[in-house]
């Protein structure tokens, strides 16, 4: 019952066309639904949910706010992390037994495919926020296998959003040591996670344009995918799943107004 309201809630969020709107108005919705959460400790799909509300919130804010993006990243992770627990007992007992998570990943199946893809987008851009502190970004390892697995599982699932954490890893990764990471690498994964909606999830080219862009020093393939991102019709993802692309256009327009910061001259 708790379950397919919040369900509910989160269909007619993701429909309403109004970034800023949903921007401002999602900490209240967070609140509650969280607060459902925590009636239902063990119910998975709440649990999932809330990882994923967490992990919105993080990217409509980490622009102006890093700090607040950071603890919203960190509790969408413990959510996550709960619900991959609660499902499935196999990676349950691995973490118990302390097995790391990228050698737990392969008991994770697609019912956890929810909890899965968000528990690494919410640690995956925690990550990013933290480039300039090494000690706090040693769990990457645990992103990347997520969404490695995720990938596996599904390579199309959420609008190909695992993919943008296999793009941004292997652009800040240099190429070496035999990784298959780096400029070639990082752009086939972002290309990968435009064929699952077409190119009509805006939110893959920001990362590009922030991420790729500068390793390639390509300061008009840089505004060539901003300009493409403002003029998207945002409905046309998910029969009208307006604001992921409304939250693409906030953030490409950030680009375009910060071209020295992400491009570095």
């Amino acid at each position: 019952m708790l379950d397919t309201s919040v369900d509910d809630l989160v269909d007619k969020l993701l429909r309403t066309k109004n970034g800023q709107f949903i921007k401002d108005g999602l900490p209240g919705a967070l609140l509650i639904v969280t607060g459902l959460t925590e009636m239902a400790p063990t119910d998975y799909d709440l649990l999932a949910t809330t990882s994923f509300l967490y992990a919105a919130l993080g990217l409509f804010v980490e622009d102006e706010d890093k700090d607040y993006a950071i603890s919203l990243y960190e509790v969408g992770t413990e959510y996550g992390m709960r619900a991959m627990k609660v499902n499935n007992s196999k990676f349950r007992k691995a973490m118990e037994d302390g097995v790391l998570v990228p050698d737990a990943a392969k008991y994770l199946t697609k019912d956890d495919l929810k909890a899965l893809t968000w528990y690494g987008v919410n640690l995956a851009k925690r990550v990013t926020l933290q480039l300039d502190t090494p000690e706090e970004i040693t769990d990457i390892q645990d992103a990347v296998a997520t969404a490695k697995r995720s990938i596996e599982l599904d390579p199309q699932y959420a609008w190909g959003a695992n993919w943008i954490i296999m793009g941004i890893f292997n652009a800040i990764v240099p190429a070496f040591g035999g990784m298959n990471t780096g400029p070639e690498a990082s752009r086939e994964a972002f290309a990968n996670g435009n064929k699952a909606e077409q190119g009509e999830f805006g939110v893959i080219d920001v990362f590009v344009a922030r991420y790729l862009c500068p390793l390639v020093k390509d300061r008009d393939w840089y505004d060539q995918l901003n300009n493409r991102i403002m003029e998207m019709d945002p409905c046309k993802l998910g029969n009208g799943l307006c604001v992921m692309n409304e939250l693409a256009k906030m953030k490409a327009k950030h680009n375009i107004d910060h071209k020295v910061k992400w491009m570095g001259y």
